[in-house]
C-alpha cells in the first residue's frame, strides 16, 4: 500500500514539475516585443548585402532607406491599427518610396537580381495566403496557391510585412 502512495505521489510530483515548465518557457514567447526600427533597418540590410551583394556604402543607404521606412510604417501602425484597409493604404506609398530609393542605390544587374527576388517574395506570400485561405498542402500542383502574380507593384518591397 505505501509503494503505491509513493508511487502516486512521485508520479504526481513529476506531472506538477513538467507542467511548471512547459508554463516558464512559453511566457517569454508571449512577452516577445516586435523589433524597434532599427533592428528592422539592421536585419533587412544585411539580408538584401547577402541576396544582392551590397558593397558597405550601399548597404548603408539601404539601411537608411529601411530605417526610414520602418519608422514610417511604425508610425502608421500605431496611429490606426484597427483599420487594416486604411493602414496598408497609408503604408502603400511609404513602401514605394523605400523600393525608389534601393533602386537608386543598386546597379543595373542588383536591380535586375532585387526585382526577381521580389517577385519570388511576392508569390511565396500568395502560395502562403491561399493556403490559409483554401487549407491546401503546399505541395498539391492542382491546388489554386500554386498560380503565381505575374508582375509586381511599386509597392512591393520584399520585406514581408503586410
Amino acid at each position: 500500500m505505501k509503494k503505491i502512495i509513493l508511487s502516486a505521489l512521485a508520479i504526481a510530483t513529476l506531472q506538477l514539475a513538467q507542467a511548471q515548465q512547459t508554463q516558464t518557457t512559453t511566457e517569454p514567447a508571449a512577452q516577445k516585443q516586435a523589433p524597434t526600427p532599427d533592428q528592422m533597418a539592421t536585419r533587412q540590410s544585411a539580408h538584401l548585402q547577402k541576396v544582392l551583394g551590397l558593397t558597405e556604402d550601399q548597404k548603408q543607404k539601404v539601411y537608411q532607406a529601411a530605417l526610414t521606412r520602418s519608422t514610417a510604417i511604425q508610425q502608421i501602425r500605431s496611429k490606426d491599427a484597427a483599420n487594416r484597409k486604411e493602414l496598408h493604404a497609408d503604408a502603400k506609398p511609404v513602401r514605394e518610396q523605400f523600393v525608389k530609393d534601393v533602386n537608386a542605390t543598386l546597379t543595373p544587374e542588383q536591380q535586375q537580381k532585387w526585382e526577381q527576388y521580389r517577385l519570388k517574395q511576392k508569390q511565396n506570400q500568395e502560395q502562403r495566403r491561399q493556403q490559409r485561405a483554401n487549407n491546401t498542402p503546399a505541395n498539391n500542383p492542382n491546388s489554386p496557391s500554386n498560380t503565381t502574380p505575374a508582375k509586381l507593384e511599386p509597392s512591393d518591397d520584399g520585406m514581408n510585412d503586410k
